[in-house]
């Protein structure tokens, strides 16, 4: 009867003990890793920086015969016309390349795993096209010996430049989002093209004063622009984002007029008269590429945290 009693003391004794050794480690156990939803939903603003290269946005010069003088008709239209020939002609200018900065503002809605959203940017750019002298001699057929001499040289530049545009992406994880961007580009272009020309022979003697024009334009000139980008949430209101976009803001046009002025006495046409004016049209495209990279803050509300 003691032998009995006694083990079944014991027995009550290590079941006391294991369940309280249970319990004192489900005490101590840490709660679930909590795994965060990030909130894309929002208003946010941030800076970016990058390099833009321009198109081969060549100038395009085309002469047009604007005054012959009666004086002298033949000899004026045929001059005129071979004139008109040696401004007619492209301007290369290549690609330009140089920095971009600047600050961007937008708003994001997400749905689920996508997100949709605006931006607005304004940079200003570095990037500047200059043309080699381009050279042309046409001959005068009808004076053999002689010929028309020109040179004619060109600059492109987009001062700043500034976008509106859709957003459209898809969350590859919670914190990071690759998209599509495209919309409206609006930017400050300028554009001038220098011609300057003359009449050299035995034959020439009493028109061979040089002659030429600067023409150019500057205005504010609306486009489009597009490309893709990612964005990575680094922190719950911090995201960097790495973009590429094309912009295309049109083709421009502008004029100048060359006049041929005869200075030597002995002409037909007197001292001082114009012997002939011709026009050149200017036609150039302003388009490029960017790519940047940039910071967000967003106003956005708490991460919020599921278990």
């Amino acid at each position: 009867m003691k032998a009995r009693f006694g083990w079944t003391l014991a027995s009550a004794m290590l079941a006391g003990s294991f369940g309280s050794a249970h319990a004192a480690d489900m005490a101590v156990k840490a709660p679930p890793i909590a795994a965060p939803v990030w909130n894309w939903t929002g208003f946010y603003v941030g800076f970016n920086v990058g390099g833009a290269w321009t198109g081969n946005n060549d100038v395009n010069s085309v002469g047009t015969p604007i005054f012959a003088n009666p004086l002298v008709p033949g000899t004026t239209a045929f001059v005129l016309a071979n004139s008109v020939t040696g401004v007619t002609t492209n301007i290369p200018l290549g690609r330009g390349s140089g920095f971009i900065g600047g600050a961007q503002a937008g708003y994001d809605w997400q749905f689920k795993s996508g997100v949709v959203g605006i931006e607005a940017d304004i940079q200003g750019l570095s990037a500047r096209q200059s043309s080699a002298l381009v050279l042309t001699t046409v001959p005068l057929t009808l004076a053999p010996g002689n010929s028309v001499n020109s040179s004619l040289s060109a600059t492109n530049n987009v001062d700043w430049l500034g976008t509106v545009r859709g957003r459209l992406g898809l969350l590859a994880k919670p914190s990071l989002l690759l998209y599509a961007t495209g919309g409206l580009a609006y930017g400050d272009v300028r554009s001038s093209t220098t011609i300057n020309q003359a009449l050299v022979g035995p034959s020439t003697a009493t028109v061979n004063a040089p002659y030429g024009s600067v023409a150019s334009n500057s205005q504010t000139r609306a486009g489009w622009a597009a490309g893709v980008g990612g964005e990575w949430k680094f922190a719950p209101k911090w995201s960097a984002k790495i973009e590429y976009l094309h912009y295309d803001l049109g083709t421009v046009s502008y004029g100048g007029t060359l006049s041929n002025v005869v200075v030597p006495p002995g002409g037909v046409v007197p001292t001082g008269g114009v012997f002939y004016t011709l026009g050149a049209t200017s036609s150039t495209r302003f388009s490029g590429d960017i790519v940047r990279v940039g910071v967000n803050y967003s106003f956005t509300g708490p991460v919020v945290a599921k278990y």
